[in-house]
């Protein structure tokens, strides 16, 4: 009895540190405090915007900071944390976006990153549908205080962030370096992340995860992936998705690598940073960033006196990551012939953080495919109907992932969190995919609006795709089914023709494909425009695609 009680009791010392700037001892946070008690000087993020570098040390030391002023601005400074409650944050991509995380998790908080090119519709939204206990403005988003304020509808307040300043850059206004006290840590089983759904089949929903699913999803990459501290990540990807924060940002902290944030991205910019050898090890990105890249080198770069210099630091990398949308094998192919990399493709979304990889060993790496299982997750495909396991090789089924790494809930949403799930536990992701002898996955896209039913056969839309992306006048494309009474649906091609190249015309456009694929699965219907339309991950919304082009299907 005399142990229980000791170790449910705070001591002295450890109350007073708790209502001091301290910190939780997360696995996170204790990564971190060996990174900064082994190399002081090691560099956690690199500010692009604000020209300076930040360390573990000072990381932790500001966080901590920005926690207790967290709690002063919530009047729970004898409260031992926020016990989950939410606190939203609209913060550019840099070091001020790291440290409020932090600080929100050392508060005991659940983040809630908001979206900076949203509008402000859509962040009240989010914040509506959060309910969060105060709001973080960084200066940036200043102009957006009273626009959220007033359409809000309650009482919440708001704190604005002041910048933090690097203690290297001589600045006395900066946050002393020295590591904050560490404190017993609170259960990994809490709340800690909400980032919401995109939307693509249906409102977004608020997806929470814990501080275990976070660890385990992080750890679960620098295994896979074998970050080290020796690493260097050029960090463009936006910061309200699981893949800038934890592919991008946790595992990173993790291991010891160090970030080099940028606010948004610009291929000139990266092929500029790639050509100083040795400013990064790695890279990871959307497709539509591979293909934007992919076009300004043949636009800028190739036959000048940059090419060379530009294939090299490209190809010096480590390792460069696709995912957050399907990778088009044209752009893939087109990057690897400038850069001799062979772009690793994964599998992951928000409910689930990464599920599927390919090797980390270029010579495994299946063209097409997403890989195997990631360490400690669980993948099976299942009949759509039936729901029973899919053992054949090469049929489609309904990919289901169980694991650590699996979301806690939607937010508020008991009943459509309960759908998500089997009976025995398994994750419904709700997409379609293919598993070859080998044992890799190949994914076919989204069973409500990739898999397209026509005269009595099943089509991938993104295989279509892939295949109209490999001819020369297609720039983008998205591929959509369209009811029809005879065919059951008609496949249909959304077009963005490449500049200078002839008129695309449907029945020529059906003579080059014949050579590529089967007759059943050329569209049958085509519209050309001008842009598709995308959200910040790539992806497309295919339902307002259909409702946009053809309102009357």
């Amino acid at each position: 009895m005399a142990v229980a009680a000791t170790t449910s009791v705070e001591s002295k010392d450890e109350k007073q540190a708790s209502t001091t700037a301290s910190i939780p001892s997360l696995p996170l946070f204790l990564a971190a405090k060996q990174h900064a008690e082994t190399e002081p000087e090691k560099v956690a993020v690199v500010d692009v915007t604000k020209g300076q570098s930040f360390t573990f040390a000072q990381l932790l030391a500001d966080a901590a900071a920005l926690k207790q002023q967290i709690l002063d601005q919530l009047s729970l400074v004898d409260a031992a944390d926020l016990d989950e409650r939410r606190i939203a944050f609209l913060i550019p991509n840099g070091y001020d976006y790291v440290v409020t995380q932090w600080a929100v998790w050392a508060a005991g908080g659940v983040c809630v990153p908001l979206c900076t090119t949203h509008p402000v519709k859509e962040l009240l939204y989010t914040i509506g549908d959060s309910d969060p206990s105060l709001i973080i403005l960084h200066p940036a988003f200043e102009k957006f205080h009273s626009a959220l304020q007033d359409g809000i509808g309650k009482a919440i307040p708001f704190m604005a962030l002041t910048p933090f300043t690097s203690i290297s850059s001589g600045n006395e206004t900066g946050t002393s370096s020295s590591l904050p006290p560490f404190t017993p840590a609170f259960s990994m089983d809490r709340r800690a992340l909400m980032i919401y759904t995109s939307g693509t089949t249906s409102n977004p929903k608020g997806c929470v995860t814990t501080h275990k699913n976070i660890t385990f999803q992080a750890n679960c990459l620098v295994q896979a992936w074998q970050y080290s501290s020796a690493d260097r990540l050029i960090h463009v990807l936006p910061l309200h998705h699981v893949h800038g924060i934890i592919n991008g940002l946790t595992a990173s902290f993790l291991a010891g690598t160090t970030v080099e944030m940028h606010p948004k991205f610009d291929p000139a910019t990266i092929w500029t940073r790639w050509q100083a050898r040795g400013s990064s090890t790695m890279f990871m990105a959307v497709p539509t960033i591979y293909a934007r890249l992919v076009d300004y080198f043949d636009a800028h770069l190739r036959g000048t006196d940059a090419e060379s210099a530009a294939r090299e630091g490209a190809a010096a990398l480590r390792l460069l990551v696709s995912g957050s949308a399907a990778l088009p094998t044209p752009i893939k192919a087109r990057f690897a012939e400038i850069t001799g990399q062979t772009l690793l493709e994964r599998y992951g979304m928000t409910e689930i953080g990464m599920g599927i990889s390919c090797g980390l060993e270029v010579a495994s790496r299946i063209d097409g495919s997403v890989g195997w299982a990631l360490p400690g997750v669980q993948v099976r495909l299942t009949e759509k109907t039936s729901g029973q396991v899919v053992e054949t090789v090469d049929e489609d089924g309904m990919i289901e992932v169980k694991g650590d790494n699996v979301f806690l809930e939607y937010w508020r949403r008991p009943e459509a969190t309960a759908r998500e799930f089997t009976a025995d536990g398994w994750f419904k992701t709700g997409d379609v995919a293919r598993r070859s002898s080998e044992g890799a996955y190949f994914i076919q896209g989204r069973a409500s609006v990739d898999l397209i039913k026509s005269g009595g056969y099943k089509i991938s839309a993104l295989e279509v795709e892939r295949k109209m992306l490999g001819l020369p006048e297609i720039k983008e494309v998205a591929v959509v089914g369209l009811a029809d009474e005879e065919w059951g649906q008609r496949v249909a091609a959304v077009v963005v023709q490449r500049e200078n190249t002839p008129p695309i015309e449907l029945s020529s456009l059906r003579a080059q494909l014949k050579t590529e694929m089967a007759p059943y699965k050329i569209p049958t219907v085509l519209k050309l425009v001008d842009a598709i339309e995308r959200n910040a991950m790539g992806k497309v919304n295919k339902k307002t695609i259909i409702k946009k082009y053809w309102p009357l299907e």
